[in-house]
């Protein structure tokens, strides 16, 4: 049994955990960069290794889909898995009926239309997200119709096509990670002054080892909705309770409880994937 992580650049945190979790399991880790990476067929993984790709470059993700092989261990809930990802994970998840903020993709700059969008979503200000991004990159709030309109032009004009999403203000936004089938960790983000985003913190207060049942059961249930068996859940809490899911992030930086709370995140990574490679291979 091997760990295989696919590391591009990733922050130095995540390798050295999830190092760390292997040692004292007793797998040996191994790093592999896809920038430096042949493509050989010796290279090719079998039954009882483990992979993971915290790395999120195309390159990496053809990296990882090399090395996959037969009775190999991933996150992935099914084996196949491994060679798709979902372009629409918005409509996913409201396919399958998680609660999301009213939403539109953005796919033309038609005023008509877009007046029209702005109306459906409960008026202004609304989100104008472009996905992709992390710690709160692409996510933009447009509070009246020329500034939506300059920045739709703006995007267009640079070949992307946004998501408007309603806002809902005055809410609690919620980072979970979720492991296997369960929520292991969840911590409050906080906004900045004078920016309506909001960024993970270093105060103990803001981090829980027991996660709200409410809170876990929709993460856990984001994670399924894109066949993953990890995952970073972003949600908002309303102040009348109601929850409203972003989305759920694979791979996802996962050190940040960890590093704060000491909660053995990666300590339970390595664990679900030990047992997943054994009931792989058993017999």
């Amino acid at each position: 049994m091997r760990f295989i992580c696919i590391d591009d650049g990733v922050p130095p945190e995540t390798p050295n955990l999830l190092r760390s979790a292997c040692q004292v399991r007793d797998v040996p880790f191994q790093s592999v960069d896809p920038r430096t990476f042949e493509f050989r067929e010796e290279s090719r993984l079998g039954s009882g290794d483990i992979l993971f790709r915290p790395a999120v470059s195309v390159l990496a993700q053809r990296v990882e889909q090399f090395l996959y092989g037969p009775g190999t261990a991933t996150f992935y809930a099914d084996p196949d898995d491994v060679y798709f990802a979902t372009t629409n994970p918005v409509l996913l998840h409201e396919r399958v009926g998680l609660p999301l903020p009213r939403n539109f993709p953005c796919h033309t700059k038609d005023r008509t239309v877009l007046r029209s969008y702005v109306e459906r979503l409960g008026g202004l200000p609304v989100v104008v997200k472009v996905m992709g991004g992390s710690r709160g990159i692409g996510v933009m709030t447009a509070t009246t119709l020329p500034a939506l309109f300059s920045l739709v032009d703006y995007l267009f004009n640079l070949g992307v096509t946004p998501y408007l999403m309603a806002y809902v203000g005055d809410a609690v936004h919620w980072r979970v990670v979720v492991v296997g089938d369960r929520a292991v960790a969840a911590y409050r983000n906080t906004t900045d002054e004078d920016d309506f985003r909001t960024y993970a913190g270093s105060s103990l207060a803001d981090y829980f080892a027991e996660v709200r049942p409410d809170l876990a059961a929709l993460s856990v249930r984001a994670v399924q909705g894109i066949r993953r068996e990890t995952g970073g859940v972003d949600l908002l809490e309303h102040p009348s309770g109601r929850l409203y899911l972003l989305e759920a992030n694979f791979p996802c930086y996962f050190p940040q409880a960890q590093l704060v709370a000491g909660i053995d995140i990666a300590g339970m990574m390595v664990d679900h994937l030990i047992a997943k490679s054994r009931v792989l291979n058993a017999g």
